[in-house]
């Protein structure tokens, strides 16, 4: 165990308004990141194969590709971030990602990132699928429903943790600040 290791398992979860404003600025700093990502795939895709924007987007392979990759590159800012303690946003509301035991894995930071994504990812295409066919209005509904599910079972939990940190084996805990 490290020194600081038995002091942070004393310091107690995060409240939940810092931890839903520090998911708000995640979302964020996400978007910034995934638009450099985007910069490069589109350049990469031009540059390599000399293919437009226009013509990727027509592509379904190209599509698949670049879902991948943006799939990619969240895996690899939160893994990173999480294995290290903390992201930006968590370590401006001073929160930090902590296991029940040891130190953050790679398996850990995966098994969290996985099932986030399970229940974060589908909102945002199931509201634009229902823009452009209103038809799917209700499944839109029921994607707002299925975001909800990890907030809604940790107020069910113990320890007030969300669903993906349940199942993870870690915990949103408060962090001292650096003097």
């Amino acid at each position: 165990m490290k020194p600081d290791e038995h002091f942070e398992a004393h310091l107690g979860a995060a409240a939940w308004g810092r931890r839903l404003v520090a998911f708000i600025y995640e979302l964020l700093l996400l978007a910034a990141v995934l638009l450099i990502a985007e910069g490069v795939f589109q350049g990469l895709m031009q540059l390599l194969l000399g293919i437009t924007p226009e013509h990727l987007s027509d592509a379904l392979w190209a599509r698949i590709l670049n879902g991948v990759w943006v799939l990619a590159v969240c895996y690899a800012y939160f893994g990173w971030c999480w294995t290290r303690g903390q992201t930006l946003a968590m370590m401006t509301w001073r929160m930090r990602v902590a296991p029940l035991t040891g130190e953050l894995s790679w398996r850990q930071a995966s098994i969290r990132f996985a099932v986030a994504t399970a229940f974060y990812a589908p909102l945002l295409p199931l509201w634009v699928l229902a823009i452009y066919y209103p038809q799917y209005h209700w499944l839109a509904w029921l994607g707002s429903i299925w975001f909800c599910v990890p907030w809604i079972t940790a107020r069910c939990d113990a320890d007030g943790q969300l669903l993906h940190d349940r199942l993870a084996k870690t915990r949103i805990v408060n962090s001292p600040s650096k003097k």
